[in-house]
């Protein structure tokens, strides 16, 4: 079975899951490096500037993950414009 769009329908829900996990990366994994970049607790320091960026991406390697995701997603829509011609 197809979907309008011409995919199959565990292409079409595969698709759905990995956007779903982008996501939940990048909301809800994001939210929490956010929060716990500085610590919590009377050991909590605080950070400014250029230097919240980086240890937020590097909190729970969410900077990496995203990147991954992003490439990994750059090449599905590439591969995906291909096989609609």
């Amino acid at each position: 079975m197809t979907t309008p769009q011409g995919k199959s329908e565990a292409a079409a829900l595969a698709e759905a899951a990995f956007i779903g996990a982008q996501f939940v990366w990048l909301i809800g994994v994001g939210g929490f490096a956010w929060i716990l970049r500085d610590g919590l607790g009377p050991d909590a320091v605080a950070t400014t500037g250029g230097a919240v960026l980086v240890r937020t991406f590097w909190t729970f390697y969410w900077g990496p993950v995203c990147l991954a995701l992003l490439v990994v997603d750059a090449i599905w829509w590439r591969r995906r414009g291909r096989l609609d011609r």
